[in-house]
Parts: C-alpha cells; structure tokens; sequence
C-alpha cells in the first residue's frame, strides 16, 4: 500500500484569514504528504474588481505588498509545518484578478505574475483545472455557487471531488448506475476566512469555517476524508482539540 496523507486548505483570503496557528499545528501533528492550497489565498485586494481603478484602489495596499502577505502568513508558516509536503496550489478567482490586471495594465506584467511571487516548491495549477490525487479524486478551487452545487460539480466532475470557493459546507453522493460498488462524493469544505469581513456589511451568509483532511491509498484508490469544523478558532482532529 502507498499510503497519502492530504490536507486541503479552501479560501483562507489573507488578510481576512482567521487565527490559523491551530492549522498549521495540526498539519505538523498528520505530517500530510501533500498539502493542497484551495485558492482565494490572498484576498488581493490591491487589485480588487470592486475597487479597482478608483481612488480606493491603494486602500488594500501594493499587489507586491499582497504577495508579501501571503507569503509572511501562509507559505512560511505552512513550509514549517510540512517540510516534506508537496504543495500545490489551485488558482481561484481572485488570483485570477492578476491576470485581469495585466490585461488592463501590460507594465505589470514581469512582476505580477502570481509564478514570480511564490516559492519555487509550490506547483500551480490554473484556474479551473483540477489536482487529480488518483483515478477517483479530485480537488477544485469551485465552478459553481448555486444552492445545489455539489450535486452540479458531481456531475460535471464524474469523480469524488472536494472544492471551496463557496465558502460553505455542502455534500451530495450519487451512484453509478451500472455498478452500485462505484459511488461519487461531492463537497465543500468551508473557508479559513473570517465570516463577517468588512466588505459584507453585517450581511447573513451560508459561510463556514473548516478544511478538510483525508487519507488514501494510491495502489487501490481507496480514501476516507474528514471535514473539520472550525468554531471560534478551535477544532477537534487526531483525538484532540486544537486551539
């Protein structure tokens, strides 16, 4: 058997992130084999679309002060976590707005590139595209925020898939119709962003923090994930709280 330890990190939105000492803590207790950042890492509001082009625009700092963030908060952190981890990177929307930006302003471009801002030991993989951890799993940033979407992503994915973006927690689980040993699971696995940021305005939300953790056998394909529950900084995992 060769066994994987997974970690996946949905939507941690620096610098709205929650207090993710007791994250990192935990990573270092699994000593997960790959760490998957979910996207939406960095909130990047430098380059915000709701603000962008207007005299707010610096109200979310430099994008090269952005990067520095992300990495002093999350990168850093999670390297010393996880020494061994391989770590990959799913771009999400807000990572995209990068691009966005380089299309309106070409003299970013050679210094905006979220590729030229991050460790060299992390691997990208574009924006709505997939990690494949085996045959029958993969991990997404998200493709869709309606009420039903991990029945919607299921079918689209036609494979067990675990996503963020939605900032929820949302599970659908169907059957193949010709081999009822086969099954897909769909979900979400919350966010590691705070549930009431500034620009939501006291707004109620379906938000949940979490993340999510799994185990697997890459010979077999067989996996067992465990969603974790933030509340108020504290989750229980591994038969311990951590706080």
């Amino acid at each position: 058997m060769a066994e994987e330890r997974i970690v996946y990190l949905p939507d941690i939105h620096v610098p709205e992130n929650i207090v993710l000492d007791p994250v990192w803590e935990f990573i270092h207790d699994f000593k997960p084999t790959k760490v998957i950042i979910g996207g939406d890492a960095h909130d990047f509001t430098a380059i915000c679309e709701w603000i962008a082009d207007q005299s707010r625009a610096l109200d979310g700092g430099t994008i090269a002060q952005n990067y520095q963030e992300l990495r002093e908060v999350v990168f850093k952190p999670l390297r010393k976590a996880a020494p061994r981890a391989g770590i990959k990177y799913l771009l999400g929307n807000h990572e995209d707005w990068i691009r966005q930006a380089l299309l309106r302003n070409p003299n970013g471009r050679g210094f905006w590139e979220v590729e030229l801002n991050i460790p060299d030991w992390v691997e990208l993989i574009p924006i709505n595209q997939a990690y494949h951890a085996n045959q029958n799993v993969a991990f997404l940033h998200g493709l869709y925020t309606n009420k039903y979407h991990a029945f919607q992503t299921v079918h689209a994915v036609h494979k067990s898939v675990f996503y963020g973006h939605t900032h929820d927690i949302q599970r659908y689980t169907d059957i193949s119709p010709i081999d009822v040993s086969k099954f897909y699971t769909g979900a979400s696995c919350g966010c590691l962003c705070t549930l009431n940021p500034h620009y939501m305005k006291n707004k109620p939300n379906r938000w949940v923090n979490g993340f999510l953790f799994m185990y697997m056998d890459t010979v077999s394909d067989d996996f067992a994930d465990t969603q974790v529950y933030i509340i108020r900084n504290h989750f229980w995992a591994l038969g311990r709280k951590y706080k």
